[in-house]
């Protein structure tokens, strides 16, 4: 087989071994992490292949052009001819087999190396990881992600229902009764629905210590700041003070109420 003819059989190989990585469903995670330089990576790993097997075509081929010389030469009487010409025989031979075809060779594997631990072997991993104990987006899914969706897209009711729904399995939840109550005040425009939620939250749930204060000083600021009730701000550092007494949070209100009083 004509060498020409050789390079384009393997080139064929090679496009036949490529295209079950685009169909396979491991293969089409491979695809995912490629970005435009894998496959850049993709198609260097490709010439290397056949520039590989180019040169050890051509190393093939001279070494039977020396056989049949050196079969020509023993017939023509000439002696140990052979041994003048065989490949591999002398140290030049053997240096620029060598450079030939030994030295593309390992730049292709390494090559193919560094391709398989940066592309192929994560996918493996995943797979593997998958396989053993179950998919990774199930074990890492926040329950919430939801809520932030629809809040995101401007569904502030659905958001609101969400949050509740979590609250409800999940009353010790702060985070969500704040959500709530911060999805009313900032996006909804409504202040006193925001306190009506957070001061529903702490009546109806026994909170720690840090956590009480915090939805307290929360609804003090809402007060002073969106609706300007200093009535209000007043009544619940007071609630401070009472519920929260010998605290450093009851120091803060105390403090909270000398500068309104002084205003």
């Amino acid at each position: 087989m004509d060498d020409p003819i050789r390079c384009v059989f393997f080139a064929g190989q090679v496009s036949q071994l490529l295209v079950p990585l685009h169909s396979s469903p491991i293969s089409d995670k491979v695809s995912d992490r490629m970005s435009k330089l894998g496959k850049i990576h993709c198609a260097v790993l490709s010439g290397l292949i056949i520039y590989t097997f180019i040169a050890w075509s051509g190393v093939k081929r001279d070494e039977i052009s020396l056989k049949e010389a050196a079969e020509e030469a023993s017939e023509n009487g000439q002696s140990d001819a052979w041994a003048e010409v065989k490949f591999g025989e002398n140290r030049e031979d053997v240096a620029e087999g060598m450079v030939k075809v030994g030295i593309p060779l390992l730049v292709t594997v390494i090559y193919g190396g560094i391709l398989t631990v940066l592309y192929v072997l994560p996918v493996l991993v995943d797979k593997i990881s998958e396989e053993m104990m179950g998919s990774t987006a199930e074990v890492d899914a926040d329950p919430l992600d939801e809520a932030r969706s629809a809040v995101a897209e401007g569904e502030y009711s659905d958001a609101i229902a969400v949050y509740r729904r979590f609250l409800l399995e999940n009353p010790e939840s702060r985070h969500s009764l704040l959500e709530i109550a911060k999805i009313q005040r900032d996006h909804l425009n409504s202040p006193v629905a925001a306190i009506s939620t957070l001061e529903q939250g702490l009546d109806e749930h026994e909170w720690p210590e840090d956590d009480a204060a915090f939805l307290m000083f929360r609804i003090a600021e809402i007060s002073e700041e969106d609706l300007a009730d200093k009535d209000q701000v007043i009544a619940v550092m007071k609630r401070v003070m009472s519920e929260l007494k010998g605290t450093r949070h009851a120091g803060n209100a105390s403090h909270k109420l000398r500068e309104l009083e002084e205003c």
